[in-house]
């Protein structure tokens, strides 16, 4: 059994006062990308839970692997004696705003209740994910949501003939901790972006205006991704440039693929073949898998 784990990236990223337990709320509208990692699954009746990972030596495959936690914690609702080995073939880099640990944790979730023929309500599954990460409800569900509270409270926003685009990752991560942390030291708005048209499912249209409140801190340390975004808005057709959550890959919104597959073979040239750069759909709902 297989599923892909899609990336996601932050349209728009708003943050609150830091509440007495040392968490901002969150004001966030996120949706999925066509790039995705992908998990396997060979259901075992040893109880022990095992897992490859193919395509990142960095990343561990132990117990603190999210893959992991979220095995170990469905496998609570299992029958006795479940387990299961997992490989994990990675795509997504890490640290890089993309969500790319959560969405493989709720893959893992989704693939191991099918595995373990466990029958667990929808949202029962999204208790289980929340404790996992404050991204991880939001890969339980098909649609763009805007999510509030730490992430983990979502409004699905089912969306139709949406925009390319184009993902640069510059080879390290950003520590969402860190990120916070800085702005904890500043806690300012950023500055909106230009606002952009997408179209519901029923035919209306949202405005976004896009906006990231983690940029000027994270900008302010990592000079890389201002001088990225700053690239990718002078490009034709872009709808707009941003960071994604707290960095550090960058994405632009194009009007259509071609306009995405015309600035790739740019950003190709401009940041060198080693740059992990991807175009790539946007999808809300019917994920393939």
């Amino acid at each position: 059994m297989t599923i892909r784990a899609y990336a996601k990236i932050n349209l728009d990223l708003r943050l609150e006062k830091r509440r007495p337990d040392g968490f901002h709320p969150i004001d966030t509208l996120m949706i999925r990308v066509d790039v995705f990692d992908t998990l396997k699954v060979e259901p075992t009746r040893n109880g022990k839970i095992t897992l490859e990972v193919i395509g990142d030596n960095t990343l561990s495959a132990g117990p603190e692997n999210l893959v992991v936690r979220a095995a170990q914690a469905l496998q609570r609702h299992a029958p006795q004696g479940s387990g299961a080995h997992l490989q994990l073939e990675k795509i997504i880099p890490q640290g890089a705003g993309m969500g790319g640990g959560s969405s493989d944790a709720a893959a893992a979730l989704i693939l191991l209740s099918k595995a373990w023929n466990i029958s667990i309500p929808s949202k029962a599954l999204s208790e289980i994910g929340a404790t996992l990460g404050s991204d991880v409800p939001f890969f339980l569900q098909p649609h763009a949501a805007r999510g509030t509270g730490r992430g983990e409270i979502l409004d699905p926003v089912p969306l139709q003939n949406l925009p390319w685009a184009l993902l640069i990752h510059p080879g390290f991560g950003s520590p969402t901790a860190v990120a916070y942390a800085d702005y904890a030291k500043n806690p300012q708005p950023a500055p909106p972006g230009v606002p952009i048209q997408l179209e519901r499912t029923d035919g209306s249209t949202l405005q976004v205006i896009p906006q990231n409140d983690l940029e000027p801190p994270v900008e302010k340390r990592l000079l890389w991704i201002p001088a990225a975004r700053k690239w990718m808005e002078t490009q034709s057709g872009i709808l707009t440039a941003r960071m994604s959550g707290s960095g550090s890959t960058v994405f632009g919104l194009f009007t259509n693929s071609a306009k995405a597959q015309d600035a790739h073979k740019r950003a190709r040239d401009y940041f060198g073949p080693e740059t992990w750069i991807r175009v790539a759909r946007l999808i809300s709902g019917n994920l393939e898998n």
